[in-house]
Parts: C-alpha cells; sequence; structure tokens
C-alpha cells in the first residue's frame, strides 16, 4: 500500500520545496497531455522552443477537419438509417466541433490563453505563496492534495472512455464473427467514428477496416485530451483561485487589534478599556489594508483573464452539454441493451463533466461572496478617518462576488447547471412525447 501511495503522490518534502510547479507529478501529467495538445507554454516558462509546435498544430487541424467533413458526408448519405445510429454520428460530429474550438484556442497565434497559462504557471500558483504565512503554507498542501488526486481521476476516466469508446464496436465485431472473413459481403463492421471513405473499404474488407480503426482510436486520443486536459488545466486554476480567496479571508479574520488596557472598575472586577489605533499601529494597519487589497486585485485581475481566454470555449462547452444531452438521453430512452452499452456511459460521462465543471468554478463565487462579510468585521471602528475611508473603498468594491463568465455574458457555475440540466429534461420530454 505505501509503494503503490509513493507512486501516486508526491512525498511531502517536495510538496513543501519544491521550486517549480512542474516538480509536482500531476503538473507532469498534464504537461505531457498539453503538449500533445500544444497548449503547453514551454517557451514562455523556460522549457526550451518546440520546433514542431505549428507542424503539430496544422496536423491537427487537417485530422480534425477530415474527420468532421467525412462524419457529415456519412451522415448525409444515411439519413434514412435508425436515428440509434444516426444519433451516434451526430454527438460525435459535435464532439468533433468542440474539439476544433479547442484546436484554435491553443494555437501559438492565440496570445490570451498562452499569457494566462503562463502566469499561472510562473506567478499564481500557490507555490510561490506557501512561504506567506502558516496558513498559506497549509492551503497550498489542500490544494495540491486536491489537485494531485482530481488529475488523477480525471486522467483515468479519459483513457478508460477511450478504451471504452473504442473496444465496444470491436467486441461487437468479434462477437459477431466478423474477424473471420477478410471480406464482408452480408454485413459490415462497426466503427466507433463512422466516415465516408468509400476507396478504402473500411466497412467490408478487413485490412481497411485495421487501419481505419487505428485511425479511430488516434482521433479519440486527440478529441479527449482537447476536452479533459484543457478543462482539467482550467479547474487547477480554479483550484489556486479558491486558495487564494482562502488565504485573504484569513487575512482578514486575523487582522490586528489595537493596543489593550486593562483596568478595574468600582466593584475590582478587571474591564478591558480598546484604545484607537496609535500613529504607528495607524500605519501598520494602513499597509495591511493596502496588502489586502492589491492581493484582491491580484486575485480579481486573473481571474478576469480566465474569463476573457476561456470564455468563448465555455460557451462552446455549454451548447454541446446542452444538445449533447437532450440527444444522449434520447437515445437512452430506447432501452436496448445495445443503446445502453453505447449511449449509457457517454451520457454519465457528459453529465459529471457539466456538474463536475460547474460545482468547481462556482467555488469562487461562493468563496468570494464571503469577502464583504469579512471586510465589514474589520476593526474599522478603531481606525482614524483615512483608514476607515479605505476600508469603505474595499468594502464596495467586494460586494459583487467574483465569477468566471463564458464570453463575458453567463456564470458558470451550479444556476447555469441546473438550467441546462432542466432544458436537457424538458427537451428530451417533449421529443419523446412526438
Amino acid at each position: 500500500m505505501q509503494r503503490l501511495k509513493r507512486k501516486l503522490f508526491d512525498d511531502d518534502s517536495l510538496v513543501d520545496n519544491a521550486k517549480k510547479v512542474t516538480e509536482f507529478r500531476y503538473m507532469k501529467i498534464m504537461r505531457y497531455n498539453l503538449n500533445v495538445a500544444n497548449g503547453w507554454p514551454r517557451n514562455e516558462i523556460g522549457e526550451g522552443h518546440s520546433n514542431y509546435k505549428n507542424l503539430r498544430s496544422v496536423a491537427r487541424i487537417i485530422l480534425n477537419q477530415f474527420t468532421f467533413i467525412a462524419g457529415l458526408v456519412y451522415l448525409k448519405l444515411h439519413l434514412d438509417d435508425s436515428f440509434f445510429e444516426l444519433g451516434h454520428m451526430i454527438i460525435t460530429s459535435l464532439m468533433g466541433f468542440v474539439a476544433f474550438t479547442r484546436i484554435l484556442f491553443t494555437l501559438p497565434q492565440s496570445t490570451k490563453y498562452i499569457n494566462l497559462a503562463t502566469t499561472f504557471l510562473t506567478k499564481i500558483h500557490l507555490l510561490f505563496f506557501k512561504n506567506y504565512s502558516d496558513y498559506a503554507m497549509e492551503t497550498h498542501r489542500k490544494v495540491h492534495y486536491i489537485s494531485h488526486v482530481f488529475s488523477l481521476c480525471v486522467t483515468i476516466q479519459m483513457f478508460a472512455g477511450i478504451v471504452l469508446f473504442n473496444c465496444t464496436p470491436m467486441w461487437n465485431n468479434f462477437s459477431s464473427g466478423k474477424y473471420k472473413a477478410k471480406i464482408l459481403y452480408n454485413s459490415t463492421y462497426e466503427h466507433s467514428l463512422y466516415l465516408s471513405m468509400p476507396v478504402l473499404k473500411t466497412y467490408t474488407h478487413f485490412n481497411a477496416y485495421v487501419v481505419n480503426c487505428i485511425y479511430n482510436w488516434l482521433m479519440s486520443y486527440l478529441c479527449s485530451v482537447s476536452f479533459c486536459m484543457l478543462d482539467l488545466f482550467l479547474s487547477l486554476m480554479v483550484f489556486n483561485v479558491w486558495g487564494h480567496f482562502k488565504i485573504l479571508l484569513h487575512d482578514l479574520a486575523t487582522f490586528p487589534l489595537p493596543a489593550k488596557n486593562m483596568s478595574s472598575n468600582n466593584y475590582g472586577n478587571p474591564s478591558v478599556n480598546a484604545e484607537m489605533y496609535s500613529e504607528e499601529e495607524s500605519k501598520q494597519i494602513f499597509e495591511k489594508l493596502k496588502q489586502c487589497i492589491d492581493y484582491h486585485r491580484f486575485i480579481t485581475d486573473f481571474t478576469n483573464k480566465m474569463s476573457e481566454a476561456f470564455g468563448p470555449i465555455l460557451l462552446v462547452s455549454y451548447t454541446f452539454y446542452q444538445v449533447s444531452g437532450c440527444l444522449l438521453l434520447l437515445e437512452c430512452s430506447q432501452m436496448t441493451t445495445k443503446a445502453l452499452m453505447r449511449y449509457l456511459p457517454l451520457t454519465i460521462v457528459v453529465f459529471q463533466q457539466l456538474i463536475v465543471v460547474s460545482v468547481i468554478f462556482e467555488l469562487i463565487g461562493s468563496t468570494s461572496e464571503k469577502l464583504k462579510d469579512a471586510v465589514y468585521g474589520l476593526p474599522w471602528q478603531y481606525m482614524d478617518p483615512s483608514n476607515r475611508k479605505i476600508v469603505s473603498i474595499f468594502l464596495y468594491n467586494v460586494q459583487e462576488p467574483i465569477h468566471v463568465k463564458a464570453l463575458g455574458v453567463v456564470n458558470v457555475g451550479v444556476t447555469t447547471m441546473a438550467t441546462i440540466l432542466k432544458t436537457s429534461l424538458s427537451y428530451f420530454t417533449f421529443l419523446r412525447s412526438k
């Protein structure tokens, strides 16, 4: 058990003494997969320039568009097929479109994303704030553990989904005896992706089927990386922003009080007389307030950059969850073994991804909402007029909770998630009744 723990988790000494975020194991997993998606800022964080970055981007665009167009052509040629088959192609085409938007998002020319990722890896990560205080070190350890476990879960789920998505049609072909013949005459091979490639005869000739099967595995991995790893990277940013808010709330809750003089009342019992801050203490309070305000602005600026960079991607993703959720529920409603085997796991993954991402983003809004009470709870009654004015301005600036917005319009959180789930169920019920 201890050997497994050492392999899966970083040593406590590494968590406390690491100098770079790339020393953490979960970041190594992230770096490997994001390098495939061209989403890792290697040059910007000093890991060396990749000579093939532009070439990889062009290759991914060509592969994605070929798959997307071939899928649409297949869909057009088989409009008379059952909804069971058409639903599969519609969903995979939608996933291909979302993956294409994310390829464009991570292009080397996408400065907003590159700058955001660089800032996170070199400035925002709690590793660079762990020596700020004992509470900051405690928060860093907590966020590190959460990030590590979440990264492992997402990575395992991603590869399990790839295997399940591609092995299910392979097993169906094997169990029906289609691998015994080199050429099929009265039936066709099942595929994870249905593409129109008549020249290769991938649906009847075994050798062409093998080539197409390998291609489907490759495209499944590339699409999964675009979906899961970018969402994971964004989730790690949210975890660290949440940690920063926790540190700020702790600083406000432990704000220093003025010196207190003990005296006795007429009955001989001790009483406490709280004085105003002295002149020297007022200077220290001013610096402390300035530090908290600058820290709040630092967190807010990064959150706004997250909204600017990821806003279009989040809007496309939420639209995909809306449409695909309705289609997947409709496919599962057939309640046949074949339909449930193909669509139930994908339905669970899609709704789980929607729920998990929304709940994670809600952390920012719910935690930042506590700031107004924390600022109001400052000992402003002991401050001089100038510091009270600073507190009042600070209190005004923290009235609105901070949210990451999809394209600057829709708050990303549980409210939007609930709306999408309700709408999907409503459309499903409507279409089911027809």
